[in-house]
């Protein structure tokens, strides 16, 4: 009987170390993160960051690949298995292994300039600035289909039902001066086709789907008689709701908006501030407060769905930005050095 209760003993005492290091390895998962450093333009020195519970480690990709990650990183998201880096100026999509940090493909978009990407299924949707939108397929790792688009340059887009909904924000006119859009181009999925406009505010740049009938789009304006402006758009009956709050960037978390907005003085000094906004009343509350002078250069926010904590990039133009992490709280977890202009995480 002593021997059954001590071999019992044992096996329950193995099963428990294994419970503890399943959980310690979820722990681990849950808090591992990837930052996405813009470099500066015509610098080459665009740069991936790892984050994990050791710290972080900057020029991980570059360690692991013995190459620059390009020049301009403009996006980045990690789905599936892969991590893909939208590089601007280098007109490629590099396709990355997230456990080893090693390129899988570098894809070519020869003079396209792509810009941001969208996913639905096994397809990666890409913005250009040559007014397409660049289907990839996750399989091939290769550009098999592309949409024109009749409005201006296009930035941020995303999936809303069985549509994309792109931002056309801004372009040259022949006389080399900066003219604005302020429309979202609807692509239907299924034939990639452009099928109609929405108008919304002037240059929009940023658009998140809240819910499967709402986007949330910011408007830059043009920076001076026209302001920027935040509208909430019901994309089924196309009302449209204007925010108390001009957002620069923002991400979407249960029933919140997390929400950073940027001013300008006449001598372009910042001034920041933050906001959570109510996905149903669209009321804003404002958000670490004592945090502004210290984030004055935020460049970047993104939500860790699992561990449920905000990721906050603070960037001055060519050096090396910062992130901080804080609980939906407001309390400060941990911020740690990135590299030059960080500007998004992805979890």
């Amino acid at each position: 009987m002593k021997k059954h209760i001590l071999l019992l003993t044992a096996i329950l005492a193995i099963a428990m170390v294994g419970c503890k290091k399943e959980k310690e390895q979820n722990n681990e998962a849950a808090n591992l993160a990837y930052v996405l450093n813009e470099g500066a333009w015509g610098g080459n020195n665009a740069s991936l960051s790892l984050l994990d519970s050791n710290g972080i480690t900057n020029n991980w990709f570059a360690a692991a690949n013995n190459r620059s990650l390009g020049d301009l990183g403009q996006d980045l998201i990690h789905y599936g298995n892969r991590l893909y880096v939208v590089m601007n100026s280098s007109n490629t999509l590099e396709v990355v292994d997230p456990a080893t940090g090693k390129s899988i493909k570098q894809i070519d978009f020869g003079t396209r300039g792509p810009r941001y990407m969208a996913t639905v299924g096994s397809k990666i949707y890409v913005s250009c600035y040559d007014k397409t939108i660049v289907r990839i397929d996750t399989a091939a790792l290769e550009i098999e289909a592309t949409c024109a688009l009749s409005g201006m340059q296009p930035e941020q887009l995303c999936v809303v039902g069985g549509n994309l909904y792109v931002c056309n924000c801004w372009q040259y006119d022949v006389d080399g001066n900066a003219e604005y859009d302020n429309t979202l181009s609807v692509v239907d999925l299924a034939s990639f086709t452009e099928t109609s406009k929405i108008t919304v505010g002037l240059n929009p740049g940023k658009i998140k789907a809240i819910d499967d009938s709402r986007v949330i789009v910011a408007c830059t304006g043009d920076y001076g008689t026209n302001p920027a402006e935040t509208r909430v758009i019901n994309v089924n009956t196309l009302e449209q709701t204007t925010l108390s709050v001009a957002a620069t960037n923002f991400d979407i978390l249960d029933n919140e908006i997390f929400v950073y907005t940027t001013a300008y003085d006449e001598y372009w000094n910042t001034t920041t501030k933050f906001y959570r906004i109510n996905t149903t009343t669209l009321e804003a509350t404002e958000f670490l407060q004592n945090y502004s002078a210290t984030l004055s250069n935020a460049y970047g926010i993104n939500i860790n769905p699992k561990t449920k904590q905000l990721y906050i990039c603070n960037s001055a133009y060519g050096v090396n930005g910062d992130v901080f992490i804080f609980n939906l709280d407001g309390t400060e977890v941990n911020h740690f050095e990135a590299g030059i202009l960080a500007s998004k995480v992805v979890f």
